[in-house]
């Protein structure tokens, strides 16, 4: 009994090779390529993303353009230290020291008077307007001083190793014009600074720029001191009527 097969076990035998014969069937039905391809078939290992962190972004010096090549209004700068001349410098150092510092400023000023702070020259006040169009010859708010612009107003000044001539005339509505002349070269505008922005662009110095209140002499208290005694100078602050 013991060497005999059962019958369990031989018909579990015989559906182990009636299921092999079936596979080899099913085998023998693939192709050759994909039953090879299927073979030699291995898993793949898929590889994990890379993360690339955003790069720091440099931050670029600032690229410096004059204001001119810009296209914007010139920069007027008020400070004195930036504008005078080395001859300036020299005239405002030889005050200090060889003058004491006045308290007041005399009242018996006499034309020509040369402005220690500035070397402007005035020559002749001129006259205020207190007729029509007298409310627009005052200077603009944001100047030191607000004052009455005179007409007539000469004055000269040394820069750039030239001699300029200042003046203020006016318009047929009474609108002050200011003109700066060196030689043959004339310069007007509607403001101090307007001529003299365009002086310093004809200049052998064109990035520079000044303060047309403070070349004119208008940034001295002397002479405002001077325009506050001026005939009229009470009628300046009168409004304007229609009917003048």
């Amino acid at each position: 009994m013991t060497g005999e097969i059962s019958i369990y076990e031989r018909k579990r035998k015989i559906n182990i090779e009636e299921n092999h014969n079936i596979l080899k069937e099913l085998c023998s039905d693939i192709p050759q390529e994909l039953n090879l391809t299927l073979s030699l078939s291995k898993p793949v290992n898929i590889k994990k993303a890379r993360l690339y962190s955003k790069p720091t972004p440099v931050s670029k010096p600032p690229v410096r353009a004059s204001r001119r090549i810009k296209g914007e209004a010139a920069e007027v700068i008020n400070e004195l230290d930036y504008v005078v001349d080395q001859n300036d410098r020299i005239r405002q150092l030889d005050i200090k020291v060889n003058q004491p510092e006045r308290l007041m400023i005399p009242y018996d000023i006499s034309l020509p008077v040369t402005l220690g702070s500035i070397g402007t020259t005035i020559w002749s006040l001129g006259k205020l307007n207190t007729g029509k169009g007298r409310s627009k010859c005052w200077s603009s708010r944001s100047c030191k001083y607000r004052h009455p612009y005179p007409i007539g107003y000469r004055a000269t000044k040394s820069h750039f190793g030239n001699d300029y001539s200042m003046t203020i005339s006016a318009d047929s509505k009474g609108v002050p014009v200011f003109t700066v002349q060196m030689k043959s070269q004339v310069f007007s505008g509607g403001t101090p600074t307007a001529p003299w922005t365009e002086a310093c662009i004809k200049s052998k110095f064109s990035t520079t720029r000044v303060s047309g209140p403070l070349f004119y002499g208008f940034s001295d208290p002397i002479t405002i001191q001077l325009i506050e005694g001026m005939e009229g100078y009470d009628k300046m602050s009168f409004p304007e009527d229609k009917e003048e």
